[in-house]
């Protein structure tokens, strides 16, 4: 398991090099397998694309953050995690979020941030949720997207507890509540929702 997250890490560092000389778009395989000092066969076990990789560290990133609210972190530390991880790693994620198209760390952060939001509050709340809070959540993640892109593509210029400060202030109500940690999922190990 270490040493496949190494080699994934390895591929994302050599990304993050390669988007200073082209973008993310534009970027080949195989200049960034030159760069990792790895080869196309290593890159294709642990990656589908080069969009992957970018993806990828997303959801590394995530899943010691955003992923977690509703497990070990509340809505306001998962948020406040999230935004200190993406401005630790500000030159990798201002790169890869000028890309716009379906395969994009973007969409693919607000697919899965709202899924996770969703399956985490019915599990916290042990029912489903209604029409009406899914479209609130439809609402409030679809702006979270929006916000989360503009800071990034503006360059992060406003500090993670603002950006936090403004995520809390406007999720609903009842989703902060169904978000908070349980006391069971606090003395439960932390695991992790996707392979490494």
């Amino acid at each position: 398991m270490e040493k496949q997250i190494e080699t994934r890490l390895r591929f994302t560092e050599a990304l993050n090099r390669l988007m200073e000389e082209e973008s993310l778009d534009r970027a080949k395989v195989s200049h960034l397998c030159d760069l990792a000092g790895l080869s196309r066969a290593t890159f294709y076990d642990y990656f589908h694309d080069i969009f992957d990789v970018a993806v990828w560290y997303w959801d590394y990133l995530m899943e010691q953050s955003l992923y977690r609210m509703g497990l070990d972190q509340s809505c306001y530390e998962g948020h406040l995690r999230k935004f200190k991880l993406l401005l630790a790693n500000k030159e990798f994620f201002v790169n890869a979020f000028k890309s716009t198209n379906y395969n994009s760390v973007c969409e693919h952060g607000g697919r899965t941030s709202k899924h996770h939001i969703i399956d985490q509050a019915e599990r916290n709340a042990g029912r489903r949720l209604t029409d009406w809070e899914l479209l609130e959540i439809e609402f409030y993640n679809t702006g979270a997207q929006y916000m989360t892109r503009n800071w990034v593509r503006g360059g992060m210029s406003r500090s993670a507890e603002e950006m936090t400060q403004l995520f809390q202030n406007f999720t609903p109500a009842f989703l902060v509540d169904m978000l908070e940690p349980s006391e069971a999922s606090l003395e439960a190990p932390a695991s992790s929702n996707r392979d490494a």
